[in-house]
């Protein structure tokens, strides 16, 4: 079956609805003493003047009690010229025969003005408290939904939704954009009046009032989100009616609301910005741990390869070939440490400039033995084991997810010589590569740092090989995550494609 589609309604004057609470209540009110009138007057020859007082003051504490205080005093007066007709002489008239007579009537309308008067004002008590729970409790629900808002979306959600039951009529809300203002979806179609107030509200920063009815202009109030010359949307609300009692503070909840809601878009924006500050500070960190580290990791291999090249070039004749194989042997190790470094070095270049990757699904399983094979060509003499089952696809680049596990895998043999272990798992939505080595395991500063969002360690001498493999991590939409031992476990967790949402990044 097709869905079907409701225009949204259109701004204008609020329409004439059907009766009001005033006008039942005084049709109720009529009805109660007609049905007390039609009682007592057909029984008055047998009942007594006092019965027929008891029960019009009766009928005059219900409507008091049920209507208001104003319905109640109506029906006061009412009373009494029923009393005064039919049972005083004399009858059929509204005039008095006897003093006794004024004395009665005059005592029953103080007896039913003053009850009319204090069930009116309990009624209009209790009312004003229901009402004010209600709003209250509008109000409570528009904190809490704003204060665990995450985006932009869910908070002029929560703003159209509340504003319009404290209303209790449509709310537009526009939204500045390239191409002027645009109504939110579910919100009251504006006419142009509406997008003219709703622009000097967004220009001027402070709330454009709504005209009369019967007047040219907008019948909304638009209110700026949020307030002052940030504004970006507006919100235009009907005023609620001035005959209902809890018109005051439905508009201040209003205000509370919106007011709310500028200052729930306000935080989102700082945390915007406190995450590109975060974003700043932490690409300043690397620059400062990769000029640490190119004096202290590029000087050994340099200054090894320099003096193994100038003592074969120098005594090259004198020296036994045993000597030379060994400066030979030397030269290689220290080259290829260094291309390793410089590879380093380009892999965290690539996270300072903030590089995008193209994702796609990958073969976890695959790219972890491919490093452990690659790791293994490195170090001929090494036990590295890979016990990888297959494994969900996820949405990562093959070359970026081989090169965490091989600096895990070369991180673990030059800190603790042994047996390393590359093993796989799934972990709930997410897919688990991970290494093990039998060493001391991790000391409990790189603990606390893998458990942090940063990507330097702030030691001088901590090397790339691990903020690279965190930085890969993050950039792929995962984490590096510390596991209890034995040994080091170091995990790259990355979400299986099907959690990922399978598309390309």
């Amino acid at each position: 079956m097709e869905p079907v589609f409701v225009d949204p309604p259109v701004s204008g004057p609020r329409p004439a609805g059907p009766l009001s609470k005033r006008p039942q209540q005084i049709l109720a009110a009529v009805l109660v003493l007609v049905v007390v009138t039609a009682i007592v007057v057909p029984s008055r020859g047998w009942m007594s003047e006092i019965v027929a007082l008891l029960l019009l003051l009766m009928a005059v504490l219900v409507n008091a009690a049920a209507f208001g205080f104003w319905p109640g005093l109506g029906s006061a007066l009412v009373a009494l010229a029923v009393f005064n007709f039919f049972f005083v002489e004399p009858h059929l008239s509204l005039m008095a025969a006897q003093p006794q007579d004024m004395v009665v009537l005059l005592a029953f309308l103080t007896a039913a003005g003053l009850t009319g008067f204090l069930a009116g004002r309990m009624r209009e008590q209790v009312d004003s408290a229901r009402d004010r729970a209600v709003v209250l409790e509008v109000l409570s629900s528009a904190s809490g939904a704003l204060g665990r808002a995450a985006s932009e979306e869910q908070i002029l959600d929560t703003v159209i939704r509340h504003v319009t039951t404290l209303s209790d009529a449509p709310v537009a809300l526009l939204s500045r954009s390239a191409a002027g203002l645009i109504p939110a979806p579910g919100s009251l179609k504006p006419r142009e009046a509406d997008l003219q107030a709703a622009e000097q509200a967004l220009i001027r920063g402070r709330v454009e009032m709504a005209i009369a009815d019967g007047w040219t202009g907008s019948h909304l109030t638009f209110h700026p989100l949020p307030l002052g010359a940030a504004a970006r949307h507006a919100v235009g609300h009907r005023l609620p009616e001035a005959v209902d009692r809890d018109t005051g503070y439905r508009e201040q909840a209003i205000d509370n609301v919106l007011r709310q809601a500028g200052a729930a878009l306000e935080r989102l924006e700082l945390g915007r910005k406190a995450s590109e500050e975060r974003e700043i500070s932490d690409r300043q960190a690397l620059r400062a741990a990769l000029l640490s580290s190119l004096s202290h990791d590029l000087r050994t291999p340099l200054a090894t390869i320099l003096g193994s090249v100038t003592t074969l070039r120098d005594l090259r004749d004198s020296l036994p070939p045993e000597a030379q194989e060994d400066l030979l042997s030397a030269t290689s190790e220290e080259a290829t440490r260094l291309a390793r470094y410089v590879e380093n070095l380009l892999q965290m270049t690539r996270l300072l400039t903030g590089a995008s990757v193209a994702l796609h699904p990958v073969e976890p399983a695959d790219c972890a033995r491919a490093a452990a094979s690659r790791a293994q060509r490195a170090f001929p003499g090494a036990a590295i084991t890979a016990d990888l089952p297959d494994l969900p696809l996820v949405m990562a680049e093959a070359g970026l997810v081989e090169q965490v596990v091989f600096s895990l895998i070369e991180n673990a043999k030059a800190y603790a010589p042994g047996p390393v272990l590359v093993t796989g798992a799934t972990d709930g939505p997410d897919v688990r590569l991970e290494v093990q080595d039998q060493g001391p395991g991790l000391p409990e500063a790189v603990l606390a740092w893998l458990a942090t969002p940063d990507l330097t360690r702030g030691e001088e001498k901590s090397g790339l090989g691990l903020p690279i493999c965190k930085g890969i991590a993050q950039l792929l939409g995962g984490r590096l995550e510390a596991r209890p031992g034995p040994g080091a476990r170091l995990a790259l967790i990355l979400p299986a494609a099907s959690a990922a949402g399978g598309g390309l990044a």
